[in-house]
């Protein structure tokens, strides 16, 4: 099977990488304006510029640029992706307007995040319509490269897009606030780093492994009058969960302004 994935930006990148890292692929093609500025040390990869090029080469495409970007890059390959399974990780363009631009392409809607780098995505996908079983498997194949993957309504991707696509930047805030908190009470910086990462990887590890409430692990590890409590009474005086809630609401909203932007336009 040959790829191609049209946008070298960090997600586009990391996909190819791990695409190219596994067996479904014989050959991986990604596009960028200035192919000299992409080093990617692996055989199975070849930088391009010319995004109709990878895409009437490509069995199945992959469409890494931003939203702003989703005109000229899904204009320049058009004409090369009828019989196409397009897996879009564009953030909030519907299958839809996809498939109004691409007729005769099946359209996958995905939505990765940057865990992807190292293989550690959380991938979720909505799938268009005319998918035999064979074409649908080959498309989780290639998705599954980069991480877990899971099957959700369209409906949903917008909020996804603001929950887990965004995520690692709710996240990467916290730990950065952790970190500061426990260069406050006088830990060395790269132990409170250290601390703070592994904590946090290993409280992830063991909610996916023994399926409980969060809430379940957090009395587990409070006592009466003990130094949680008074921890998480200083985080529910600071409305920490009101503040996520809010986040992803903000980052939903922003989401479907994109996509009524784009909605709007003319087809390229």
């Amino acid at each position: 099977m040959k790829i191609a994935v049209i946008g070298a930006g960090k997600i586009g990148e990391a996909v190819a990488r791990c695409i190219a890292s596994s067996s479904i692929a014989e050959s991986v093609m990604i596009t960028k304006r200035n192919p000299s500025t992409l080093k990617l040390v692996d055989r199975k990869i070849r930088v391009i510029s010319d995004n109709a090029e990878a895409a009437a080469k490509a069995d199945v495409l992959i469409i890494a640029v931003k939203p702003g970007d989703a005109g000229h890059a899904l204009a320049g390959v058009a004409e090369h992706t009828s019989g196409k399974t397009v897996i879009s990780l564009m953030a909030a363009i519907k299958i839809s307007r996809l498939q109004s631009v691409l007729p005769g392409s099946r359209i996958v809607r995905a939505m990765p995040n940057i865990a992807a780098t190292i293989g550690e995505s959380m991938t979720a996908y909505s799938m268009g319509e005319g998918f035999s079983a064979a074409e649908a498997k080959r498309a989780t194949d290639v998705m599954s490269t980069f991480g877990e993957c899971i099957e959700v309504k369209e409906s949903l991707m917008d909020a996804i897009t603001a929950l887990s696509g965004s995520g690692p930047a709710y996240i990467a805030i916290i730990i950065d606030a952790m970190v500061s908190a426990g260069l406050k009470v006088g830990i060395p910086r790269d132990v409170a780093f250290r601390l703070v990462a592994k904590t946090l990887t290993g409280t992830a590890n063991l909610l996916s492994s023994h399926p409980m409430h969060p809430a379940e692990l957090r009395d587990a590890v409070t006592t009466p009058a003990g130094t949680t409590i008074a921890g998480i009474y200083e985080l529910e005086k600071g409305s920490v969960r009101t503040s996520i809630m809010n986040a992803v609401d903000a980052a939903t909203d922003a989401a479907r302004k994109v996509a009524a932007s784009f909605d709007s336009e003319p087809d390229p």
